[in-house]
């Protein structure tokens, strides 16, 4: 099940990103090794009506931010190009807690963005993931994503750009 965060999820949500944030360190790789993000980020996405959280039996196993409309980030992409200049959603800050990895979860959450997307009108979804985030490449590739370039997030570190039509 997927769902809206509230406040209240907060604690859960933190503890998901701060799992991820030991994860990716132990990996090597400096993705979200900044504080970044932190508490204010995740209430800015709560109240913003664009966090969500991922639940299986009950319990929080991933969380994301998903929007529709343009990201200012993707507005200038390098070293590639878009795959569409169609209007887009677009998923960012998702991770998935230690115990559900493997099974199948960022699958149901990029089909549950799209079905979201298709609904409104979108056909068009844009993420981006650190470029030694390997793990979340394949996860990408896999999910019918098609990296397009890099982008630069707002304090100019460089992604890696996918996209993924519908």
């Amino acid at each position: 099940m997927i769902r809206k965060a509230t406040p209240a999820d907060l604690p859960a949500i933190m503890e998901i990103i701060n799992e991820a944030k030991v994860t990716l360190k132990a990996s090597g790789i400096d993705q979200w090794q900044k504080g970044y993000p932190n508490e204010a980020v995740i209430l800015q996405d709560i109240n913003g009506g664009y966090s969500y959280v991922y639940l299986r039996d009950g319990v929080p196993g991933a969380t994301f931010a998903f929007f529709y409309g343009e990201d200012p980030t993707y507005k200038v992409i390098t070293e590639g190009q878009w795959l569409t200049d169609n209007p887009y959603s677009v998923i960012h800050r998702i991770t998935i807690k230690d115990a559900f990895r493997g099974q199948g979860v960022l699958g149901e959450i990029v089909e549950w963005a799209a079905d979201e997307s298709r609904k409104k009108g979108y056909s068009s979804m844009r993420i981006d993931t650190h470029p030694d985030n390997k793990s979340m490449q394949r996860a990408l590739q896999k999910a019918g994503y098609t990296y397009c370039g890099h982008i630069l997030t707002s304090i100019s570190d460089m992604r890696w750009a996918y996209e993924k039509v519908l």
